[in-house]
């Protein structure tokens, strides 16, 4: 016990001399948060990503995000998909799964996976609707999880557009992901940011390809 003691106070030494972590960087590194229905079967051959990105805010008029960022966004969903051996379907009625994309601009959410209609009533929010069929009461979530969405986040949704249709059906969400941490000050760095999470976000999820 005795030789242990030098060993240990030389450790402490070498941890009190270390210099703290600039905590103004740490805004600069995002995060990545994805889950999934562990039954989902992801072995379907097309997909269909909705065009626009909604832009969740104050406002009581539906908004989008437009410009170089968007697409860069938008495409980099579109690769990864086509790179795990899925086909964009021309139209989301010939599509196997549904891809929607949101960002959070400037107001604080709060849910829980077991009860998403707070995203339903939302102005311009995709409603069951939009994917077609008669979908009853909106989409489920297959898996729990409650936590907040911070602004300037991203939340992407994946549905299953196969799913059994009727009036008590519910379309589920077999995929989503979280992405936040976009503070640099600087929309270039930003958006090139939010594309590397994009990324990351399908490489922290094998399971998602067709091949």
């Amino acid at each position: 016990m005795k030789k242990l003691i030098p060993i240990l106070l030389a450790v402490f030494a070498l941890a009190s001399c270390e210099k703290d972590p600039d905590m103004g960087k740490l805004d600069n590194n995002y995060l990545v948060y994805t889950n999934y229905d562990k039954k989902a079967d992801f072995k379907v051959p097309t997909f269909y990503l909705a065009d626009q990105i909604l832009v969740i805010n104050d406002s009581k008029e539906p908004e989008y995000l437009e410009g170089e960022g968007a697409e860069q966004i938008l495409a980099a969903y579109t690769e990864n998909m086509e790179a795990r051996g899925y086909t964009a379907a021309d139209t989301k009625e010939n599509a196997d799964l549904g891809i929607q994309v949101s960002y959070i601009e400037s107001t604080y959410y709060f849910t829980s996976y077991n009860q998403p209609e707070w995203w339903w009533g939302y102005p311009g929010y995709w409603g069951p609707g939009y994917w077609g069929g008669n979908w009853g009461g909106g989409w489920y979530y297959p898996y729990a999880v409650t936590y907040s969405y911070s602004t300037n986040s991203f939340l992407t949704e994946m549905v299953d557009l196969n799913a059994d249709q009727g009036e008590k059906a519910k379309l589920p969400v077999v995929w989503t992901s979280y992405l936040t941490g976009f503070e640099t000050g600087s929309s270039a760095v930003n958006r090139t940011l939010a594309v590397e999470a994009v990324n990351q976000s399908f490489t922290q999820s094998p399971y998602l390809t067709n091949k």
